[in-house]
């Protein structure tokens, strides 16, 4: 085979991914479940990246007490977290190791990572406490926005509340569809 071939080749696979990373997202986007998740807008500069919004949601931290059988769960650990339609945001419902096959129709599931478990090591029984609360990152904490803008979003106005809406598919998978200022669109996505 030429080294013509070879690259056309190259170029081609490289091609097919970056049009399946699209197509995924624009997927979850166009036939996902929408939910609104109430968030704390944070540090919107990068350097190298522009203006951004890093968001904290309020599903990101997840303790222990407010949910029944939550099982032990370590770093790294997939986990699915069933949201319940709110008025007027969507809350954590229930938190499992694997995705749950049956929900109501008023609840989606949600797919993360779990960045910290909080069980503490209790000095007197020499024993592992059980888990307390979880920190988990659902990969829609970053934002873009023009630039210039991203001060707006991280110190909103004492009359501003600032929610994101998502789209969230059967996979658990999640994608910003936009952001919202006093429950409208200041941002949308957009596929160009």
């Amino acid at each position: 085979m030429s080294i013509r071939a070879r690259l056309l080749i190259v170029v081609l696979v490289q091609t097919a991914i970056l049009c399946a990373m699209i197509g995924t997202k624009q997927w979850t986007l166009n036939t996902g479940t929408e939910v609104v998740l109430e968030t704390e807008p944070i540090d919107p500069r990068s350097l190298f990246r522009g203006d951004y919004v890093r968001l904290n949601y309020k599903i990101s931290t997840l303790r222990a007490e407010d949910f029944a059988n939550v099982p032990e769960f370590r770093l790294h650990d997939p986990v699915y977290v069933v949201l319940k339609k709110g008025s007027p945001y969507w809350k954590a419902e229930s938190i499992h190791k694997d995705r749950p096959e049956k929900l109501a129709g008023d609840q989606v599931v949600l797919r993360g990572e779990v960045q910290f478990a909080d069980p503490r090591w209790n000095r007197q029984t020499q024993t592992i406490e059980q888990l307390k609360q979880l920190q988990v990152r659902y990969g829609i904490e970053n934002y873009f926005v023009p630039e210039g803008e991203g001060r707006e979003l991280e110190r909103p106005r004492e009359d501003e509340k600032v929610s994101i809406l998502l789209a969230v598919d059967t996979y658990g998978r999640a994608g910003i569809k936009a952001v919202l200022v006093n429950s409208q669109p200041r941002y949308t996505e957009t596929l160009f």
